[in-house]
């Protein structure tokens, strides 16, 4: 059977359990992607654990009626009693319920095993971010890093760090973004694109608008050397975070930074702590919150389609928990 193509036999019982990994993992996860990478990881160790668990000497004596209810929710007891993290483990019973979940679909009278399996509770915390004097400590560090060698790339992506601190924007929505979503007063980024594929309104504060200013005018300089003429239609179709390694006049999508650089832009000004571009948006939405305590803006702001999305900014830790309680109780006093 080509190996592109899925299983579409009704006959799988007695079918080696490593041929049908595999015409999964074609299938689903060809490539060097991230989730590519961690499905091969889950179903090679559930593989290794089930020969284990069936007493064969070899995982090639698996079949596929090996794979059943029992067996998945063994496996995660197991990894759990190793003390491997329970969002690990989640993620591989996720992977295992997938598998189960399209072949139950593409053959007839094929009932997924892992079901009915309940993945281990995750503790509920809120996402890490960034303290404000960790902020302005990051902040030095950008000038210091542009004052040492005035490149242009150094100055744009220290603009880069102070747009998504100021507007939560993610990192493939600012990598896309066109000089002409932009609104002539620079207050907001108009019909960006979420990662729900729809489209919102994002604004920009006056905290950093004179910062864009100065970063349009290097921005158009550095064009210059590549445009002897650049019109104003153009320019509103080129990248506002520009690259011009490899760009080719006429081509906007070829000024598109990349995805890596866009995170690199932003790991380059870690301190004590490891910068990448979400921890941004997180830092962005717990300080919106803090400061407006209204949650449907926060989740507005965000371009969440569910509050319930923007509810894990509001969990505490066991230690303000408790603070919070003793306060309580004095207050009462």
């Amino acid at each position: 059977m080509s190996s592109n193509k899925f299983i579409d036999t009704n006959d799988i019982t007695n079918l080696k359990f490593k041929d049908l990994t595999e015409y999964y993992l074609n299938y689903y996860a060809s490539g060097d992607g991230h989730t590519a990478r961690a499905k091969r990881l889950d179903l090679d160790c559930f593989i290794k654990f089930l020969a284990n668990y069936k007493g064969y000497a070899k995982a090639d004596k698996l079949i596929t009626a090996d794979w059943d209810a029992n067996s998945v929710k063994q496996f995660i007891e197991t990894r759990l009693e190793y003390g491997e993290a329970p969002a690990t483990v989640a993620r591989r019973l996720a992977t295992l319920k997938h598998m189960g979940r399209t072949l139950a679909e593409r053959v007839a009278g094929f009932i997924n095993p892992a079901r009915e399996v309940k993945p281990p509770k995750l503790a509920r915390t809120k996402p890490k971010h960034l303290a404000p004097e960790e902020i302005k400590f990051v902040k030095n560090k950008a000038e210091k890093r542009y004052s040492e060698k005035k490149s242009f790339n150094r100055y744009r992506n220290q603009m880069l760090f102070e747009l998504m601190l100021d507007t939560g924007i993610r990192a493939e929505e600012v990598r896309l973004l066109r000089k002409g979503q932009l609104d002539e007063s620079l207050e907001w980024l108009k019909n960006v694109r979420t990662k729900g594929k729809r489209y919102r309104n994002v604004y920009i504060t006056s905290a950093i608008r004179e910062k864009l200013i100065q970063y349009l005018t290097e921005r158009e300089r550095k064009l210059k050397e590549i445009y002897e003429k650049l019109t104003i239609a153009e320019d509103k179709t080129l990248p506002i975070f520009i690259s011009t390694y490899n760009a080719i006049p006429g081509n906007p999508d070829s000024f598109l930074m990349g995805a890596k650089s866009i995170w690199r832009a932003i790991n380059e000004f870690s301190t004590e702590t490891d910068l990448h571009p979400h921890l941004l948006r997180h830092s962005y939405a717990v300080d919106l919150l803090e400061s407006s305590n209204d949650i449907r803006l926060v989740a507005q702001a965000l371009g969440h389609s569910y509050v319930r999305i923007t509810m894990r900014y509001t969990e505490r830790h066991e230690e303000q928990l408790a603070k919070a309680l003793e306060q309580s109780r004095k207050s009462a006093k």
